[in-house]
């Protein structure tokens, strides 16, 4: 399975990735937006480095639903695209992000969202 990196530029956020499967399903994001496509890149880096040394945080976001978190530090640098209905999908997911995550190449042509 061949993942890539995205990148996106919103108004309101900045410039923000995405890594997308091969069938273009969103895997996970960026949980901040950066400033500059160079400030992107770096944060894609950090993604991967902590990608074979970080714990992900699953956890709640309502009664019903369960997401992941890649924490290094004070923040995160990784956030699961939506929620899952089991813990056990957020965590499968996650694997699935972190495993892929390593080798995806990256995309630097950035494409303009709304909002």
């Amino acid at each position: 399975m061949t993942a890539r990196f995205e990148f996106y530029e919103r108004a309101c956020a900045g410039v923000t990735w995405r890594l997308l499967s091969s069938n273009n399903r969103d895997l996970g994001r960026s949980g901040v937006g950066f400033p500059d496509v160079d400030a992107c890149l770096r944060a894609v880096d950090e993604v991967r480095a902590a990608a074979t040394e970080a714990e992900p945080v699953i956890h709640r976001v309502s009664r019903l639903a369960w997401a992941w978190r890649l924490e290094t530090g004070p923040g995160s640098v990784a956030v699961a695209s939506r929620a899952y209905q089991r813990r056990v999908q957020a965590q499968t997911a996650c694997d699935l992000f972190l495993r892929l995550a390593v080798e995806a190449p990256v995309n630097t042509d950035v494409r303009q969202t709304r909002a």
